[in-house]
């Protein structure tokens, strides 16, 4: 019995070390950007903060709304915009790491059904603990429309 009451602490304790971490991170801002009804890929951005002092990965992510959701980074190569998929993203211990158009950001491709300005993208964040951190994240406009890029037409 002993060993079976050390098993389910351990587990406990291994749960609640993972639950820490995830709540390590903070996301503020959360946004996609809205697109044309027809458009099969969206960006998704947000503030990632990580208060803690462990580095966590970000492994991928996924939502119920899209078929797949991959992070990316831009990259301009001969005057052409790139998005390179990036298999993980650390948030530094005591610092933050901005989801950006231009820069960072989600790739959010096959939405289930048409997003409009006011919807709402559920995304789940998995680190590399096993947890996962779920963000709500509200569709809207471009603030610098015609400034940033229109994911529809890049090839990823």
């Amino acid at each position: 019995m002993k060993i079976g009451s050390l098993s389910a602490f351990a587990l406990f304790c291994s749960v609640w070390a993972a639950t820490a971490q995830a709540d390590a991170l903070t996301v503020s801002g959360a946004w996609v950007r809205e697109g044309p009804p027809t458009t099969q890929v969206l960006a998704g951005y947000a503030q990632i903060a990580n208060p803690g002092t462990q580095d966590i990965t970000i492994v991928g992510a996924r939502s119920p709304q899209f078929d797949t959701v991959e992070i990316h980074r831009t990259e301009i190569v001969e005057g052409m915009a790139r998005m390179i998929a990036q298999p993980e993203l650390v948030i530094p211990a005591g610092g933050s790491v901005s989801l950006e158009p231009g820069g960072l950001h989600l790739m959010l491709i096959q939405a289930q059904n048409p997003l409009a300005s006011g919807d709402h993208v559920e995304i789940q964040l998995q680190l590399n603990n096993g947890t996962q951190l779920r963000v709500d994240a509200e569709v809207r406009p471009d603030p610098d429309a015609g400034a940033g890029m229109d994911h529809s037409h890049h090839h990823h």
